[in-house]
C-alpha cells in the first residue's frame, strides 16, 4: 500500500505543478500582459490588471498588499479605501468593494498584523474587520503638500511622512516638512526628523528608516532629488538648503547649512520620488533588498523626468549604490548600440507618460503592484 501512497502523492504533486503552469502562461500569452510602458522581458513580466479612466488621475493614490492577497488602493477624492481580490482565478486582485468610506482625503496605507492603518488630511485611522478607527485626528496639516505615506516599524510604531506648509518658504509650522511616529494606538506622538519638502512616503529596509524629498521649483541643477536616510533629530536642510552638499539657498535665515543631513543618494531634478517600499523577496534576485522608488515625474518643464519606477540597489555595508529603472526599461534597439534615453521613451509615448505612476506595493509573493493615473493598476510577475 505504501508504494500506491506516495505514487498518488506524487500524482497529485504533479498535477498542481502542471495547473498552477497553466494558470501563468508566458509572459506574451496573458490577456493581462502590455507593452507600452515597456519592459525588456529578460527579468519580469509587466500586465495591467485594471483599467478604469472614470477613476481619473489620482484613483488609486496608495497602495498596501495583505497577506492573504488582497489589494487595498486608496481613492483620496472619494474618501474611500478599496479591497480588491481575485475574482477570475489568475491571480490578480482585480475585483474591487469598498472596504471604507467617509474618510478624508486618504492618500497613504500599510498593512500590520491583521490592521490597515491609513493616512488622509490630518487623520491616522486604523481599518479592522471593516471597522474604521479614528487613531490621530490632528496630524499636522493645511495648505501645503498632502500628508504622505506611512510604515510600521520593527520597533512596532507607525512612521508617517508629512509634507511642508508649501513650495519654498520659512513655514511657520514647525511640525510640517517632518517624519513622526506614534505608537500603534496613537498614542506618544514624536518628531523623528524634520527640514524636508516633500517626504512623500517611509519604508523600513534592514531595520533603517528611509523617505524621499524633491528639489523646489526653480532649481535647475543636476541630481537635487533625494533618497534619505532618516536619523533621530535630522534636519535635511530645507527651505536653508539642497542638494547632496547641502549647498545654501536663497533664504537668509541663521541656519548652517554644514549641521544638514544631506541625502544618502541623489536622483534627477524634478523625477520627483514620492513613494517608497523595501523589496526584500528573493523571487526577483536583480533587484534583491532594493528600495522600489516611485518618480513621479516633473511639472511645467519640456524635459520629461521621472514618470517610472526605479530600484535603489545597495552595497554589502547597506550604502546605496544607485538606481535602475525597471518601469519602463531602457532599451537598446537591435543591431545598434543607441539607448533610448527615459525621456525619449516617454516622448514615444513608450512609457507611463502622460499619466504618472502613483505608489508601489509589493505581495507575498514578490509580485511588484503600481498604481498610475487614469486609474491603471500594473503588476510585475514571473515571465513564465
Amino acid at each position: 500500500m505504501r508504494p500506491l501512497f506516495i505514487m498518488g502523492v506524487l500524482l497529485s504533486l504533479s498535477i498542481q505543478l502542471v495547473n498552477a503552469q497553466a494558470a501563468l502562461p508566458v509572459c506574451q500569452e496573458r490577456p493581462t500582459w502590455v507593452d507600452p510602458p515597456w519592459v525588456d522581458g529578460a527579468d519580469w513580466c509587466l500586465e495591467r490588471f485594471v483599467n478604469d479612466p472614470s477613476a481619473g488621475e489620482l484613483g488609486y493614490t496608495a497602495l498596501a498588499a495583505a497577506p492573504d492577497g488582497t489589494l487595498y488602493a486608496a481613492r483620496p477624492y472619494v474618501g474611500q479605501v478599496l479591497a480588491l481580490t481575485d475574482g477570475d482565478g489568475d491571480g490578480l486582485p482585480e475585483t474591487p468593494r469598498v472596504a471604507a468610506d467617509g474618510l478624508t482625503l486618504p492618500n497613504g496605507l500599510a498593512y500590520h498584523d491583521g490592521a490597515l492603518y491609513i493616512t488622509g488630511a490630518q487623520h491616522l485611522y486604523r481599518l479592522v474587520d471593516g471597522v474604521v478607527e479614528t487613531l490621530v485626528g490632528d496630524l499636522p496639516w493645511g495648505a501645503g503638500f498632502w500628508t504622505g505615506g506611512l510604515t510600521v516599524g520593527p520597533d512596532e510604531r507607525i512612521y508617517v511622512a508629512i509634507g511642508a506648509t508649501c513650495d519654498y518658504c520659512a513655514q511657520d509650522d514647525a511640525a510640517r516638512g517632518a517624519i513622526w511616529s506614534y505608537a500603534l494606538d496613537g498614542s506618544d506622538p514624536l518628531q523623528v526628523s524634520t527640514g524636508l519638502r516633500q517626504p512623500g512616503d517611509v519604508a523600513f529596509r534592514d531595520g533603517e528608516l528611509w523617505t524621499l524629498d524633491s528639489a523646489r521649483d526653480g532649481l535647475d541643477g543636476h541630481d537635487l532629488d533625494e533618497v534619505n536616510r532618516v536619523m533621530p533629530g535630522a534636519h535635511f536642510g530645507w527651505p536653508y538648503c539642497y542638494g547632496a552638499n547641502t549647498q545654501p539657498d536663497t533664504l537668509v535665515e541663521a541656519f548652517d547649512c554644514a549641521e544638514a543631513t544631506g541625502p544618502a543618494l541623489a536622483l534627477p531634478t524634478h523625477s520627483t520620488p514620492l513613494r517608497l517600499a523595501a523589496y526584500d523577496h528573493d523571487l526577483f534576485p536583480e533587484i534583491h533588498n532594493s528600495l522600489l522608488v516611485v518618480l513621479h515625474g516633473s511639472y511645467n518643464q519640456s524635459d520629461l523626468q521621472g514618470y517610472a519606477l526605479a530600484a535603489v540597489l545597495f552595497d554589502a555595508d547597506g550604502q546605496p549604490t544607485g538606481y535602475r529603472v525597471i518601469v519602463p526599461e531602457q532599451a537598446t534597439p537591435p543591431g545598434t548600440p543607441y539607448i533610448y534615453q527615459l525621456s525619449e521613451i516617454q516622448y514615444q509615448e513608450s512609457g507611463f507618460w502622460p499619466h504618472r505612476p502613483l505608489d508601489v506595493s509589493v505581495s507575498r509573493d514578490g509580485w511588484i503592484y503600481i498604481s498610475a493615473g487614469g486609474g491603471q493598476l500594473f503588476v510585475l510577475r514571473p515571465l513564465s
